[in-house]
Parts: structure tokens; sequence; C-alpha cells
């Protein structure tokens, strides 16, 4: 990764960012630093990650070197649009409303944009012809 960039972070990244021990997300917090990258999460994603346990305080330790994007007006209809459009090319019935909130997330952040996420597919999927990169990680 050459530049800034805007690096997105879904529920699994942020379970694995909160992990002190992830050495995969230790080396995308280094190459954000080193390239001037900004790290982002959707307010959405914490409803996915936290439940008011203890261990909530290793993800909000997380959250102060990130911003939180909160879901506005425009991710909202963005994300209504990808939704509907992903459903119909996927066989499984599955409720995509989260990814397509991350995704129309990563619409609206300066690009380029990374997504980094531990189910590809779904991702990809909703974010198809944006541009935007999507990534594995765990």
């Amino acid at each position: 990764m050459v530049g800034p960039h805007s690096i997105l972070l879904d529920c699994t990244a942020l379970a694995l960012q909160a992990d002190e021990h992830d050495q995969e997300m230790l080396r995308w917090s280094k190459v954000a630093h080193a390239t001037g990258s900004s790290l982002y999460v959707s307010a959405v994603t914490l409803a996915e990650a936290t439940d008011g346990s203890l261990r909530d305080a290793n993800v909000r330790r997380e959250l102060k070197a990130m911003t939180v994007e909160p879901v506005s007006e425009l991710v909202g209809l963005l994300a209504g649009q990808r939704r509907a459009v992903a459903a119909s090319a996927r066989r499984k019935a599955r409720s995509l409303t989260v990814d397509a909130v991350v995704a129309a997330t990563a619409m609206t952040l300066p690009k380029p944009v990374v997504v980094l996420t531990g189910d590809p597919g779904d991702l990809e999927l909703l974010l198809d012809g944006t541009g935007i990169k999507v990534r594995q990680v765990g």
C-alpha cells in the first residue's frame, strides 16, 4: 500500500485489532502509521463487536486510534441500494444489512479505501464496481 488510505475495519477486523497479540492487525497498524493512513470503524460495527462485558475495554482502547463513522442518512440510503442489488445476486437468503452499512460507510470515506474483513465474500459483492478494495484478515 502506497500513500495514505482510509482503512475501514469490520467486526472481525475490530475484534482482531483489540487482541493485542494479533500479528496481522499489528502489521496493518504499522502500515497505516507508515503511510499516513487513517483507521475507521462504522458505529454499526460497535453493535456487533461489543456486548457490555469487560472484554469491551480492549475495543474501547482501540477506538481511541480510530474515527467512528456515524450511520448518517446518506449511509443508510446507500446501504439500502447496495443491499438490494447484492441480495438479488445471492442464492442464499441472509440479511446483508450490517455489511451493507459497512460498505456504504466505505463509499463515503476519503479515497482510496481498503476494507478489512474476516469474510470478504459479502463485502466484495456489496462493493462491486466501486473501486474499493476488500482484504481478508483473520
